[in-house]
């Protein structure tokens, strides 16, 4: 369970500090940061669980103020850091009743030993509805993944009217800013570079809002950049924005590759959608994925199979594919070639530009299976690390 902080610091270095102290846990989170001054709020955000404050006995009021907060902050808790320890200030740390008291330095054992005791006192709290996260893999090149992806980020947030996160994932080939025609200022390197300092002001200064519908968050704009995106770097992103509650929903386009990379964000995610095409080589591929994908525990209910580009004149039919694949095909997006490149060449999802067209119609069927399931996230997690663990190998050979 994750404990998120609001931080309240004099100093922007000891704002900085408390944030890597934070950060050091695999439990805490910070979710918004406030620098003081001699002029303290009125109010506080009661939204975080706990409110880490640094404690200067020389600021006038401070005492009054943080008495005056805990009547604001329901079940929140408040902690403390102080530079320098006296016994007079210790005595009144005491007497403002703050749950944890911090010396500098703090040791992380410390830290993690009073958010231990937290997580056990802490009451049950109404929190909003699970961020969903769905991620759409092809089963080769061309298979349309991205453009799946695109749209029914759209459709999730025109439909439902619900925040919706569409993460480009592929991260050497990624094509989401074309798709959508925008030129990012920041990618998700921005986000690594600073993680550390995150919150969620600094976090929706990165992602890319589009003015019609939902966020974007795109990939490294070079190839080369993509060795800098890490594993562990896309688990604490991925955790991080859904403890933060800001999106409903999650769309991760992770290309057609399974590495460790696009492994942990299926593994991560409450529904993969398995992009195929109808023909020979396309279901070929699809079945190796989904046997590699099965023996890691990701079973038929969280995998569902999505035919795109399927035409009754060419293609291989849905029940002949069901039977070759083992499992059924949940639905099916038809071919409409000159669309789809208009689409593509005017940088607008085809649900936007053409929305009573068959295929927003197609990609609209999705989101209603997508709102109707509640595929769990139920990955055999010790497969999953021992296959990330063999790509880590393999890669530093």
């Amino acid at each position: 369970m994750a404990v998120g902080f609001s931080l309240y610091y004099f100093s922007e270095k000891t704002g900085e500090y408390l944030q890597k102290i934070i950060n050091s846990s695999p439990h805490g989170i910070v979710v918004q940061t406030t620098a003081l001054s001699t002029f303290l709020p009125a109010t506080v955000n009661s939204g975080a669980d706990v409110l880490f404050i640094e404690y200067d006995e020389g600021i006038e009021g401070l005492d009054l103020w943080i008495e005056k907060i805990k009547t604001q902050i329901g079940n929140s808790f408040i902690f403390l850091y102080i530079n320098e320890a006296t016994t007079t200030v210790l005595l009144q740390a005491l007497r403002l009743g703050v749950q944890e008291c911090f010396i500098s330095p703090i040791k992380n054992e410390e830290f993690q030993k009073a958010l231990n005791r937290l997580l056990q006192d802490k009451p049950d709290r109404p929190r909003q509805e699970q961020t969903r996260i769905v991620t759409v893999l092809g089963c080769k090149g061309g298979a349309g993944a991205t453009f799946i992806a695109v749209n029914l980020a759209h459709s999730l947030a025109l439909g439902l009217k619900e925040e919706v996160l569409l993460c480009d994932l592929d991260l050497k080939a990624g094509d989401t800013a074309s798709f959508l025609d925008i030129r990012p200022k920041y990618t998700i390197l921005d986000i690594i570079d600073n993680f550390d300092r995150m919150d969620m002001h600094y976090l929706k200064d990165i992602i890319h809002s589009r003015e019609a519908g939902f966020d974007v968050l795109p990939g490294p704009l070079r190839m080369e950049d993509s060795e800098l995106v890490e594993v562990h770097h896309v688990e604490k992103i991925l955790q991080y924005i859904r403890e933060q509650h800001l999106y409903r929903w999650i769309v991760l386009d992770i290309g057609d590759q399974l590495d460790e990379i696009t492994l942990k964000a299926a593994e991560m995610s409450d529904t993969l959608l398995l992009v195929t095409l109808l023909n020979i080589p396309g279901l070929r591929d699809a079945r190796k994925l989904l046997e590699m994908l099965h023996i890691l525990g990701f079973d038929d209910n969280r995998v569902k199979i999505l035919a795109n580009s399927y035409s009754k004149q060419s293609d291989i039919a849905v029940p002949e594919a069901q039977k070759f694949l083992g499992q059924n095909v949940q639905s099916v997006v038809r071919f409409a070639h000159e669309p789809v490149i208009r689409s593509i060449n005017e940088g607008r999802p085809l649900v936007e530009l053409l929305p009573r067209h068959q295929l927003s119609e197609d990609i609209r069927n999705i989101v209603n299976m997508l709102h109707q399931g509640n595929g769990a996230n139920g990955a055999k997690k010790s497969l999953v690390d021992g296959v990330l663990k063999l790509l880590r190998r393999g890669a530093k050979s």
